[in-house]
């Protein structure tokens, strides 16, 4: 998604004589539908076949991955690539990229070490690899499913999105149960004191959203488990529908910040400095020993309903986006 925001990038830089062909998972596919500026959207490389291309950017340092960007066609490889040994590298000029990697010149402690010393953003490293300006975000959802969803989300109320949950592959980025318990609470009591009809919106698919309906039943109606189940688009119509969100470092941080949806996020064993926020969102970091360590298993007790609710109330009190919405929306 993130790198989606340079296919505008590219078309004004280039013209409309530029073509651009993405090739990505099948998961990620419908992110990238209906993004206009995007020619040929595929998932795998042999839909590439018939083509012969002047560029490619190859941004992934996954085997399966340099195997197929080894079988274009192409002038140019910028990135990561397979040297005729059949060992993987990259081009010098995205080393500020892969240095951080996996496939790092330096060894993967070294690339840790400069993760964490890392100040700038992914927009801001690939604008440079891309050589075009800083993009601003965008995201293109389903028109009819946006449609949809908004007729299922009541007018005059305060809609705050908890995603407490991180798909999985990394445990120490989920918020653990007691913490987002804790934090539904507080939220209602905000609401309340606000005098603000405030509902808490849970997001989770599959074994996550059943999660989210047993601490509904904690709750009653103030507390909804969100469904979007069936589609990605779908929870991208639903983040689009939240006045603000709570979320791990994950899919629906994303989708709320291409949205230009203010959010909160929590980061304990991935890079908080890597995520560009363009002013929509509020990072809490965590304060363990492993912090931006990348083990799935860091330490992430420090990421508390009490710090997240201390940084929504510093949000409050200098009127940035959680306090423009609730104190100066014309909704309310």
């Amino acid at each position: 998604m993130r790198t989606a925001y340079f296919a505008r990038a590219l078309k004004e830089k280039q013209g409309n004589g530029i073509r651009i062909s993405w090739i990505t998972s099948t998961d990620a596919l419908p992110l990238l539908r209906f993004n206009p500026y995007i020619d040929d959207v595929w998932i795998s490389f042999e839909e590439a076949g018939p083509y012969v291309f002047d560029l490619v950017f190859s941004l992934d340092d996954e085997r399966d991955a340099l195997e197929g960007v080894a079988s274009l066609r192409t002038h140019t490889v910028k990135g990561a690539f397979l040297h005729q040994s059949g060992q993987a590298t990259y081009s010098a000029d995205t080393a500020e990229w892969f240095d951080m990697g996996l496939l790092s010149r330096f060894g993967k402690e070294h690339a840790d070490a400069l993760k964490k010393r890392n100040t700038r953003g992914h927009a801001q490293i690939f604008a440079d690899i891309f050589e075009t300006p800083r993009p601003e975000p965008t995201f293109y959802g389903n028109p009819v499913l946006e449609s949809q969803v908004e007729g299922e989300f009541g007018e005059n109320v305060l809609y705050i999105g908890i995603n407490a949950y991180a798909g999985g592959r990394w445990p120490s980025k989920e918020l653990p149960s007691v913490e987002q318990e804790g934090l539904i609470k507080a939220l209602l009591a905000c609401g309340q004191r606000l005098g603000r009809d405030l509902r808490v919106v849970l997001l989770g698919a599959g074994p996550d959203r059943k999660r989210n309906k047993d601490i509904m039943s904690h709750f009653g109606t103030d507390v909804q488990a969100a469904d979007t189940d069936g589609s990605v688009l779908r929870l991208a119509a639903v983040v689009r529908k939240m006045h603000y969100l709570i979320t791990s470092d994950s899919l629906p941080m994303h989708l709320a910040i291409a949205q230009r949806r203010p959010c909160l996020a929590f980061f304990c064993p991935t890079s908080a400095a890597e995520i560009d926020d363009f002013g929509l969102c509020r990072k809490l970091i965590s304060a363990g020993p492993d912090y931006c360590s990348y083990k799935p298993s860091a330490d992430n007790t420090s990421i508390t309903a009490e710090r997240i609710m201390a940084l929504m109330d510093y949000c409050w009190a200098t009127s940035s986006a959680l306090g423009e919405v609730v104190g100066q929306s014309s909704h309310f």
